[in-house]
C-alpha cells in the first residue's frame, strides 16, 4: 500500500513540471470572420461517448466538461474549441478549468485555474500536502483536473472524425495508421487545411475547409453504413433546450395561477393551465428527442428519471385540474416544476449527456421498473405539496374560518385532504407495481429477487410510510393534520430514496 502511495505521488510530481508563469489569458475568440466556418462544423460528425454527435453538441459537452458550462465569455462552445486549437499558449493560460473544492479555491485563491496555474511546481507541495493528509479523498479530485487539463492540451486529439465500424479516429491517428481510402484522405487533408486557416487566421480558407471536411466526414460515414441521419435532430434538441423551455413555461405558470388565486379571476386559471402544459409538451419534446437520440427509453440515469418524473407530475397535475378535484394542483405542479427542472440542470449530481445502456440496464425491465416508480413519485409530489398546504391553512392562516385574504382563496381543508387520499391511492399501487418489477427484473440480472440493497431497503420503507397512510386512514380513521403529516414524511422518504442512497449509501443501485 505505502509503494502504490508512493508511486501516486509520483505520478502528480510528474504533472506538475512545469513553472507557469502567470501571464495575462489571451482571447480564444476568432472574430465575425468565423462565423461561417463555426455554424458550418455545427453539424460536423463526431463520435463521442459511443455516439455520432453534431459537431455542436460534441463541443458543448467537451467545453462543459472543462469549465463546468458550455460557453466561455458568451462564445458558441465550438468557436472556444477551435480557439484552443488556433492558440495553444492562450489556452494554456485562460482561467477555464473549474474548482469544485473549496480548499483548491483558496488554494489558488480563484474559482478557475489555468492550465498553466495548475502546472506551476509553486503549489507541488501543498497539492502533495493533501494527497498525504487523505489519499483516497484529493487522488480523485486532482486527477478530474489533470484529465481536464489535458482536454485543454489535446482538443484536436479529441476530433473522432474519421469514420470506422467500432472506434472512430481522429485525423491525426488516421493518417499514422495509413491503409486510408480516398474519403479518409479527404478528411484528414481537410483537417489539416481548417488547422493551417486557424493558424494564419485566414477565415475564408477555414470555412471552405470546413465545408468540405463535413461533406467528407458525411460521405466516409455512409460508406461504412453508419448514419448520420440524427445530426438534424441532434442539433434541434441541444439547440432548442426543450427542458430548460419547460421550466420557463411551468415559472409563467405559477406566476399566472399565484395571481389567479389571490385576485379570484378564473380567466387566469385558464391561462396558467395552458402555460403549464405547454411545459408538459416542451417535457414531452424532450424526452422523445432523447429517445430517438440514444435508441433507447430515457431512463437510464438520474438526470432521465428525474425529468421523466417531472413531465408525469405535470401531467397528473393537468389531468386533475382538468377534473376541478382541487385548484391548487396545477399551482403545485408548476412551482414544482420549474423548482425541479433548475435542480435537473444546476445540480452536479445530474449528467444530462446521452451515453449508451451500460449492460446491467441492457432489459426491457428497465422501463417497466422506471416508469412505474417514476410515475409514483409524481403523485407523491402533488401529494407533498397539497399536504403542505393543508399544514399553511391549518396551523398558520386560522383554518377554513381563518380571515386572511389566502386563507379564503385556498380550497378547504376537506378537500386538500380527500385529494391527498386520492392522489396517494394512485402514487401506492405504482409504487408497489414497480417494485414488483424491479424484483423480478433483479432475479434476472443477479440472480435474487431481493437483496436488501440500501436502495431496495428504503423503496421498502417509502412503501411501507404509505401504506401506514392508506392504513390509519381508512381503519383508524385518521385525517387532517395527521395525514398531511405522513405524506409529508412519506415524501421525504422518496427524497432519500432517490437522492440519498445512490451517495450516502452506495450499492448495486448506485448508477441510478
Amino acid at each position: 500500500m505505502k509503494s502504490t502511495f508512493t508511486h501516486l505521488v509520483a505520478l502528480i510530481l510528474a504533472v506538475l513540471f512545469a513553472s507557469g508563469a502567470s501571464a495575462q489569458p489571451a482571447t480564444l475568440g476568432l472574430g465575425p470572420e468565423w462565423r461561417e466556418a463555426v455554424t458550418a462544423l455545427r453539424r460536423l460528425p463526431v463520435q463521442d461517448t459511443g455516439f455520432v454527435r453534431a459537431g455542436h453538441t460534441f463541443s458543448e459537452s467537451y467545453i462543459s466538461a472543462i469549465a463546468g458550462r458550455p460557453r466561455i465569455e458568451g462564445r458558441e462552445p465550438l468557436e472556444t474549441m477551435l480557439g484552443l486549437m488556433r492558440n495553444p499558449h492562450a489556452g494554456a493560460h485562460a482561467p477555464l478549468i473549474k474548482l469544485s473544492h473549496p480548499e483548491l479555491v483558496r488554494l489558488y485563491d480563484a474559482p478557475r485555474v489555468s492550465v498553466a496555474q495548475w502546472r506551476d511546481m509553486q503549489y507541488r507541495d501543498a497539492l502533495v500536502a493533501l494527497l498525504h493528509e487523505d489519499q483516497d479523498k484529493w487522488l480523485k479530485v486532482l486527477n478530474s483536473i489533470e484529465y481536464r487539463a489535458g482536454l485543454i492540451e489535446n482538443v484536436a486529439g479529441e476530433f473522432a472524425i474519421v469514420p470506422r465500424e467500432g472506434t472512430w479516429l481522429d485525423a491525426d491517428e488516421a493518417a499514422r495508421e495509413g491503409n486510408l481510402d480516398s474519403l479518409d484522405e479527404r478528411i484528414v487533408e481537410q483537417w489539416s487545411a481548417l488547422r493551417r486557416a486557424l493558424a494564419t487566421d485566414d477565415a475564408a480558407a477555414g470555412t471552405q475547409a470546413a465545408r468540405e471536411l463535413v461533406q467528407a466526414v458525411e460521405l466516409a460515414a455512409l460508406g461504412h453504413g453508419i448514419s448520420t441521419s440524427r445530426m438534424k435532430l441532434d442539433l434541434f434538441y441541444h439547440t432548442h433546450k426543450p427542458f430548460q423551455k419547460s421550466a420557463m413555461f411551468c415559472l409563467l405558470a405559477a406566476l399566472v395561477y399565484g395571481a389567479a388565486l389571490m385576485m379570484a379571476r378564473e380567466r387566469w386559471n385558464r391561462i396558467g393551465f395552458v402555460l403549464l402544459s405547454l411545459g408538459f409538451v416542451e417535457q414531452l419534446v424532450g424526452i422523445v428527442a432523447r429517445w430517438m437520440l440514444g435508441g433507447r427509453a430515457p431512463l437510464s440515469n438520474m438526470y432521465e428519471s428525474f425529468t421523466f418524473a417531472i413531465a408525469g407530475m405535470v401531467l397528473v397535475a393537468l389531468i386533475l385540474e382538468a377534473m376541478k378535484l382541487v385548484r391548487a394542483v396545477g399551482l403545485g405542479a408548476a412551482i414544482l416544476g420549474f423548482i425541479f427542472m433548475v435542480i435537473a440542470h444546476k445540480a452536479p449530481i445530474f449528467d444530462s449527456q446521452i451515453r449508451p445502456l451500460m449492460p446491467a440496464l441492457q432489459s426491457s425491465w428497465l422501463t417497466y421498473h422506471v416508469v412505474t416508480i417514476m410515475l409514483s413519485y409524481s403523485a407523491f409530489a402533488l401529494s407533498f405539496f397539497v399536504a403542505g398546504l393543508y399544514l399553511v391553512k391549518s396551523y398558520v392562516l386560522g383554518g377554513d374560518e381563518g380571515a386572511g385574504l389566502l386563507a379564503r382563496r385556498l380550497p378547504t381543508l376537506r378537500a386538500m385532504d380527500v385529494f391527498n387520499y386520492r392522489i396517494i391511492g394512485v402514487g401506492f399501487p405504482l409504487l408497489t407495481i414497480g417494485i414488483i418489477f424491479g424484483a423480478v427484473w433483479a432475479a434476472t440480472a443477479w440472480g435474487r429477487p431481493w437483496g436488501f440493497d440500501p436502495k431496495e431497503t428504503w423503496s421498502a420503507i417509502t412503501w411501507l410510510v404509505y401504506a401506514i397512510y392508506l392504513h390509519v386512514r381508512y381503519l383508524a380513521g385518521w385525517s387532517g393534520r395527521r395525514a398531511a403529516i405522513v405524506a409529508i414524511v412519506g415524501f421525504v422518504s422518496v427524497l432519500f430514496t432517490y437522492f440519498g442512497v445512490n451517495y450516502l449509501l452506495p450499492g448495486l443501485h448506485s448508477y441510478v
